[in-house]
């Protein structure tokens, strides 16, 4: 038996591994490489996800690291059956959540603010601090709330934006480069793919649904002098896609909480 098990995850290894180098032939999942993909695939799996699932926005590959979407991480704490409510005193300047395990009925409560948030240098002008402070405060608050009452749900993982808007966090896939690669090498800039007509009108009908958010992104173009959706830049369209997601989550908890 136990000789049998060193093999076996040679195979599932062996396979992922295959699975990985697949995705890769496609447009679409080569942006995230081959290191990116694997974390994932392997992170999805130990977690008990779908695979496509992870990789289509529930995980992210950041600074070496795997980042969840808030969405996701609520998901897997709700599928344990254990329970996450928002507080009656949750706005734009703090979240505080209250949380209780379904097995042993342990609760806690955590919190995060804005004042959290701006001792760590997160709050910079035209960023998700700024243009979407709550949902960026449920996530934190989650990501708290998910490591001390639910570590065995969310394993290692961080909340979406954890890492990648905290300026303190390195890159740990750089970490061990050697300095003189930048003598070396020289990278030609990657030209940025402008957003699609498709992703436009997606964009513009979640806006449609949410007026106040809309009157935040469209402040947001005019600060940058953009006159359209299609001019954004793709990382902040795929910011704004997140939050908007981040939101409609927010008010399915606020919902059940009523």
């Amino acid at each position: 038996m136990n000789d049998t098990k060193p093999i076996n995850q040679l195979q599932e290894l062996s396979n992922t591994t295959e699975f990985c180098q697949a995705l890769l032939k496609t447009p679409h999942y080569a942006k995230m490489g081959a290191e990116g993909i694997f974390a994932i695939v392997q992170t999805a799996k130990s977690l008990g996800v779908d695979p496509m699932q992870a990789l289509g926005g529930g995980l992210y590959f950041v600074k070496g690291k795997v980042e969840m979407s808030a969405r996701m991480m609520n998901a897997i704490i709700r599928s344990h059956k254990h329970s996450v409510t928002m507080d009656g005193q949750s706005n734009d300047s703090i979240c505080v959540l209250h949380g209780k395990r379904s097995d042993t009925g342990d609760m806690m409560k955590a919190s995060f603010s804005m004042n959290e948030a701006k001792a760590a240098g997160l709050v910079r002008a035209g960023g998700p601090w700024v243009t979407c402070p709550s949902d960026m405060l449920f996530a934190r608050a989650l990501s708290r709330l998910a490591r001390r009452l639910f570590p065995d749900c969310v394993q290692n993982t961080f909340v979406e934006g954890e890492l990648s808007l905290d300026p303190n966090i390195k890159d740990a896939t750089l970490e061990n480069e050697p300095k003189q690669i930048e003598n070396t090498i020289t990278l030609e800039p990657i030209p940025e793919q402008p957003l699609t007509m498709d992703e436009v009108k997606m964009l513009d009908k979640e806006l449609e649904e949410m007026p106040d958010y809309r009157d935040r992104i469209d402040n947001l173009l005019t600060s940058q002098n953009l006159k359209v959706y299609s001019e954004l830049p793709r990382k902040s369209y795929e910011v704004i896609m997140r939050n908007i997601e981040m939101r409609k989550q927010k008010s399915k908890v606020e919902v059940n909480h009523a």
